[in-house]
């Protein structure tokens, strides 16, 4: 075998076995990386749900609210694949709720998807701010901060489009999303 087919064996599985590191080379804790990975699946949710709102909502509004969640949460994929080194996919309740969504057009789809929006990123939010003040490494607090602050706009805008639509957000949501973050 050669020297640099032996040189790249050992690289990669290095790579491979090694613990998830953020940018400065130091491991993330487990508990961590575990509300890191849920953030990352959570937010694939929100990017596979704004592109539907991009094909079935009726309202503008719904469609520009759709690409902001595909254009936030994309970077906060990235954000989180940085520190984390790993890639997730949608959970099952997530995928539930896409295949109900993706049934629904027009104002069918824009009630369902901005009730479930605002209940979303409550929740999220929430969860979100209890985590918050148990993490200790300071580049996931870092991502945590920005987070908060983008959930909080998500839930303010997200509420606002509800209100202006006549929609009662606080009613059951479309699938009960049992997943937490």
């Amino acid at each position: 075998m050669s020297r640099r087919l032996m040189i790249g064996i050992i690289t990669a599985t290095a790579v491979v076995c090694s613990p998830p590191i953020g940018a400065q080379g130091e491991p993330i804790s487990a508990l961590e990386e575990s509300y890191l990975q849920k953030a990352a699946e959570r937010h694939q949710a929100e990017v596979a749900l704004g592109q539907l709102a991009l094909q079935r909502a009726l309202s503008d509004r719904v469609k520009q609210y759709g690409a902001r969640m595909i254009q936030d949460h994309q970077r906060a994929i990235e954000e989180v694949q940085k520190l984390i080194r790993k890639e997730g996919e949608l959970s099952m309740p997530h995928q539930e709720i896409q295949r109900k969504l993706s049934q629904l057009s027009g104002k069918d789809f824009d009630k369902a998807y901005m009730s479930f929006m605002v209940q979303d990123h409550g929740k999220d939010l929430s969860q979100l701010e209890h985590r918050a003040s148990t993490v200790t490494d300071p580049r996931v607090q870092h991502w945590m901060a920005d987070a908060l602050r983008i959930f909080k706009d998500h839930l303010n805008e997200a509420t606002a489009i509800a209100v202006a639509m006549g929609i009662n957000a606080k009613s059951e949501p479309i699938v009960q999303d049992s997943t937490s973050q």
